[in-house]
């Protein structure tokens, strides 16, 4: 337990610090900020390969692994700097992902006798978990702020509180995909005595239903927690009044709420998916690199599909909101 403390705080400090580094130097620059925490999810996604992996141990060919690392390596940075100076990461990433695919497929005809089917099923499984599910996160890392438009100042709420942007996404994932495992952890110790139904008792015996029920009480607590530290930032860095939070609340907190319960409801998932790997390979952990939680894709298994929930939210809103500010 200590073990598992210590390494909870190095992880909390690394990410605190890297979004305070991300929000203190795009104030001073053109969101440079976001560039150095692509360099966080850059590490998610070579690790988190290494360790895939070495899970699939023969199920993947030499080559298919060097390949899969290449596709790591290079398809984080190629999304982010093509995010950043030209808006198309997402195009990016997707020519990156189907080049990939055509490389594996490559190799049933150059290396037709040690390729199979399988291992290139298994390939690509490496490739989509975790780095291409992470582009979700480097594209979240630079949503941008939508453009003042004629009426967009009569949005319900006002302009600040239509403002969902890359900060407001970051701050969502990494603080509703813990919370919500902290506050399910919680309930299922406490509480399983008394509700001791298992969730998924073939994927993950250890996970119940108060659990998942505890779960997505955290990620609804989180989404108010998010709305009112995110207004607090605001103030501090002098973008926004205190007194604007009290506008509209009671809306606004709704679709904090809403965005909660859908990123813990997609963090549950996340960790059933990454249970679902480990049975199936025999293993208890993905690897040892934080003490007492495991590898690093033990710690983001959720986080990767809480990142899909949140991005997926954030630009149906910005959507939304770009509909209502246009003139009719």
């Amino acid at each position: 337990m200590k073990k598992r403390v210590i390494s909870g705080l190095i992880y909390l400090f690394i990410l605190v610090a890297m979004f305070a580094s991300k929000i203190v130097v795009n104030i001073y620059t053109k969101n440079i900020g976001d560039l150095i925490f692509d360099t966080l999810i850059w590490f998610f996604a070579i690790v988190g390969t290494y360790e895939i992996t070495r899970a699939f141990g023969d199920s993947m060919t030499k080559a298919q692994r060097v390949l899969t690392f290449i596709f790591a390596i290079g398809v984080i940075p190629a999304c982010g700097l093509a995010e950043y100076f030209f808006g198309y990461g997402l195009h990016v990433t997707c020519v990156c992902f189907f080049a990939h695919c055509i490389t594996l497929l490559s190799l049933l005809v150059f290396r037709h006798d040690e390729t199979t089917l399988e291992n290139i099923g298994s390939s690509l499984l490496a490739s989509v978990y975790p780095s291409l599910l992470l582009c979700l996160l480097v594209l979240a890392n630079h949503i941008g702020e939508p453009p003042i438009l004629d009426g967009f100042d009569k949005v319900i709420g006002g302009t600040e509180q239509a403002v969902f942007n890359s900060d407001l996404a970051i701050l969502f994932i990494f603080t509703i995909s813990p919370l919500s495992d902290v506050f399910a952890f919680f309930f299922g110790i406490t509480l399983k005595k008394v509700f001791p139904q298992k969730l998924a008792p073939t994927l993950s015996p250890n996970k119940t239903v108060i659990g998942f029920i505890g779960g997505l009480i955290g990620g609804a607590i989180s989404g108010v927690a998010v709305y009112f530290v995110y207004t607090m930032v605001l103030s501090l860095i002098g973008r926004a009044e205190v007194g604007w939070m009290f506008e509209n609340v009671g809306l606004w907190l709704l679709v904090y709420v809403a965005i909660g319960l859908l990123a813990a409801l997609a963090t549950s998932f996340g960790d059933l998916v990454e249970s679902c790997i480990k049975r199936k390979k025999g293993l208890k952990d993905m690897g040892n690199i934080m003490p007492g939680h495991g590898g690093v894709l033990d710690r983001i298994d959720g986080t990767i599909f809480a990142t899909v929930a949140v991005y997926v939210c954030f630009a149906f809103i910005n959507l939304i909101l770009w509909f209502v500010a246009l003139p009719h």
